[in-house]
């Protein structure tokens, strides 16, 4: 006699858990309600030296760089800093943007110069840095680093 007055109690609950458990309940509009999508982060396919790997540079030469970007937003700049040694970081160009799509790689190329500071000592290492700022103010960095010899 206990079992089915078990069985009859355990029946009605298991029934209750299914039904409650199907039941649709609104999704959570949290995000969509409270976020502003400001856009999409331009991105750096590639920056590097001209001829390839070169990692060093003398004192008052010009070294040639490679940037391979683009971006599913508007770009505004390219901005090209450099850090020489322990000082601070300087802003060298700013330069607009302009359409240069290749279809081999299939990004934007620009092709940079970076003058190195006559008189640096040797073995001083430069930080170069290349900026892509797009029109929603969204930025993508990429850098190389110099060895002066």
């Amino acid at each position: 006699m206990k079992f089915k007055i078990y069985q009859l109690l355990f029946i009605p609950v298991i029934v209750a858990v299914i039904a409650t458990g199907c039941k649709k309940v609104a999704p959570n509009q949290f995000l969509k309600d409270n976020v502003t999508i400001v856009g999409y982060n331009p991105v750096i396919a590639s920056f590097t030296t001209t001829p390839a790997g070169t990692t060093t540079a003398v004192a008052g030469s010009t070294v040639k760089l490679d940037l391979r970007y683009w971006s599913d937003d508007p770009i505004d700049k390219i901005n090209l800093n450099a850090t020489v040694g322990s000082g601070g970081k300087a802003n060298i160009s700013s330069t607009a943007y302009q359409k240069a799509y290749s279809t081999v790689s299939r990004t934007d190329s620009l092709n940079l110069q970076y003058q190195v500071p006559a008189g640096t000592a040797v073995g001083t290492i430069i930080t170069v840095e290349a900026q892509v700022v797009n029109k929603n103010s969204l930025t993508a960095t990429s850098t190389i680093s110099l060895k002066v010899q």
